[in-house]
C-alpha cells in the first residue's frame, strides 16, 4: 500500500498479518484514514514494514456520497503521481490534509478541487503565474477580452500575442479572472518569505471568496480542462480519476 506522511513523504509498505490482527491495525488501512503509524525500514530495501497504526481521524464522510468518494480519490490520485518516493517535505501533506478536511465537512465543489490541484503545482515547484502575460508581460488587465492557455510557459497569453492562429485551450474572461483570484487564494494559504506555516483554512475559504456553481458551467468547464492540463506533463503517469471528475 501507498502512504503519504508528513515527515518521510510517500511511502511504499506492507502489512504482514493485517487481516488476521485487528489489534494491530484495526479499519486504520482503510482508504482515506489519517493515521499515526509505526514502521520499520531494511537496509537496502524501500519497502516499508508496517508494525501499527491508529486512527486520528477517520474521515467517514468521505464515502458517505458518491461525489466525496470521487473527489476524494482524486485528490489522493494527483497526490500520489505528482510525487516521487520518499520525497521529503511536509507541504504536500499539508495541502492533502487540508483538502480532506474541506470534503469531509462539505461537498465537493469545483473550487475547492482547482485551488487543491493549483496548491499542488505550487509546492511541486510548477506554480503558474496568471497575473501577466507570458509573452508580453502585459498585467492582468490585458486579459480582459480572455486570454490562451500556455501551458509551456506555466500562464496565459494575452489576445495580443495569442494572435488569431495560436493554439491552446482558449479562456473567456470570466475564466481568467476565476483563475487569477484562486491563484490568490493559494498564495495566501501556502508558505511565503512573510510566513513559514500552512493555512489551510485560508486556503480553502471559498465560500467566502469564491465559488464556481453550476450555474457557471461554461467557466467550471473551462477551469476544470485548463489545470488539468498544466499538471498533465509533471504526473508519472495519466489519472485515472479525470473520466470521473468531469460532473465536479
Amino acid at each position: 500500500m501507498t502512504l503519504l506522511s508528513q515527515d518521510a513523504g510517500k511511502i511504499t509498505g506492507i502489512a504482514k498479518g493485517a487481516k488476521r490482527s485487528r489489534k494491530r491495525f484495526g479499519a486504520a488501512l482503510e482508504l482515506f484514514c489519517h493515521i499515526r503509524l509505526d514502521y520499520r525500514e531494511r537496509r537496502g530495501s524501500d519497502l516499508a514494514f508496517l508494525e501499527r497504526a491508529v486512527i486520528l481521524r477517520p474521515w467517514s464522510g468521505l464515502v458517505s456520497s458518491l461525489e466525496r468518494y470521487v473527489a476524494a480519490t482524486h485528490i489522493v490520485e494527483v497526490a500520489d503521481k505528482m510525487s516521487a518516493e520518499r520525497e521529503v517535505g511536509s507541504d504536500l501533506y499539508d495541502v492533502v490534509v487540508a483538502a480532506l478536511e474541506r470534503l469531509e465537512r462539505a461537498e465537493p465543489c469545483a473550487a475547492t478541487l482547482r485551488i487543491f490541484e493549483l496548491a499542488v503545482l505550487a509546492v511541486s515547484g510548477y506554480g503558474p503565474d496568471f497575473s501577466v502575460c507570458v509573452g508580453c508581460s502585459s498585467e492582468f488587465q490585458a486579459f480582459d477580452r480572455g486570454a490562451r492557455l500556455h501551458v509551456a510557459g506555466g500562464g496565459l497569453l494575452c489576445s495580443q500575442c495569442a494572435g488569431p492562429e495560436a493554439s491552446g485551450l482558449l479562456l473567456g474572461p470570466d475564466s481568467v479572472d476565476c483563475l487569477h483570484r484562486l491563484t490568490g487564494l493559494v498564495a495566501v494559504g501556502l508558505p511565503n518569505e512573510t510566513r513559514d506555516t500552512f493555512c489551510g483554512t485560508s486556503l480553502f475559504s471559498v465560500d467566502e471568496h469564491l465559488e464556481i456553481d453550476s450555474a457557471r458551467h461554461r467557466v467550471a468547464s473551462e477551469l476544470r480542462l485548463a489545470v488539468a492540463a498544466l499538471i498533465e506533463p509533471h504526473l508519472r503517469s495519466p489519472l485515472r480519476s479525470l473520466d470521473l471528475m468531469s460532473g465536479i
